[in-house]
C-alpha cells in the first residue's frame, strides 16, 4: 500500500510543480508592477525565508534544509551577503563554524516580495469561488501540518 501512495504522490507534486512555480514563484523575474524589486533566484529567496524563520544557522544545516551541496551553498550565501541581504558570522562557541542570518534589508525585502505576493495571489484567486479559495487553503494548510512530520 505505501509504495502505491508513494507513486500517487510523486505524480501529484509532479503534477502541480509546474503551475505552481509558473504562476505563484517567478523568482528570475522582477514582478509586474514592482521595478524596484531585485530579481531573486528561488534558491536564494528560499535561504532567505530559511534564515528569516530558524534565526541565525550555521552553514552545514543550511545546505541540508535547502537541499543544495555545501558548495552551492556557499556560492548562494555569498551572493546574499554581497547583495546585503544576509551576514555571516562565526559560531560563538566554536569560531571554526560559519553561521547565516538575514540581515535588516533582507528581511525588508523580503516584506516587500510578501505584499507582492498578496496582491499576485489575490488576483489569481479572483477566478475562484470563496469556497473554492477556503477549500484550497484547508488542504495546503494540511499538506504543510503533515510534511512537518515528515522532517
Amino acid at each position: 500500500m505505501q509504495r502505491e501512495q508513494a507513486e500517487k504522490l510523486v505524480q501529484l507534486f509532479f503534477q502541480t510543480a509546474p503551475p505552481f512555480r509558473r504562476n505563484y514563484i517567478r523568482p528570475a523575474e522582477r514582478p509586474e508592477g514592482a521595478p524596484h524589486l531585485p530579481r531573486l533566484p528561488h534558491h536564494h529567496l528560499f535561504c532567505l525565508l530559511i534564515l528569516q524563520k530558524n534565526g541565525q544557522t550555521n552553514m552545514s544545516a543550511l545546505a541540508e534544509r535547502l537541499g543544495v551541496s555545501g558548495q552551492q551553498c556557499t556560492r548562494i550565501v555569498s551572493e546574499l551577503v554581497g547583495g546585503g541581504l544576509a551576514e555571516r558570522s562565526a559560531d560563538e562557541k566554536n569560531r571554526r563554524i560559519v553561521c547565516v542570518s538575514v540581515t535588516d534589508k533582507g528581511k525588508e525585502l523580503l516584506s516587500q516580495l510578501y505584499r507582492h505576493a498578496c496582491e499576485h495571489i489575490g488576483k489569481q484567486l479572483a477566478a475562484l469561488s470563496d469556497e473554492d479559495a477556503d477549500e484550497l487553503i484547508a488542504h495546503l494548510s494540511g499538506i504543510i501540518k503533515i510534511l512537518d512530520k515528515l522532517e
